[in-house]
């Protein structure tokens, strides 16, 4: 599944150094799903200070292994 996140420098930086994200949901079972993060591509908006983190997601199991 392919993901954009938008934020300032800092918010994405946040997002693009970890390879993996816990995504919590409110109706699924089970409640927090583990995603790889890969093919991460970062686009800058220098005029208005944003930017786009693009990428790849794979969901995990607990133990590391794609589903």
């Amino acid at each position: 599944m392919k993901i954009c996140f938008h934020g300032t420098a800092d918010e994405i930086s946040l997002v693009a150094g970890r390879p993996l994200l816990v995504l919590l949901t409110t109706r699924d079972l089970p409640r927090m799903r583990v995603f790889e993060l890969y093919h991460s591509r970062v686009h800058a908006y220098p005029s208005h200070e944003r930017y786009r983190l693009c990428a790849r997601l794979s969901e995990t199991t607990d133990e590391g292994r794609n589903l």
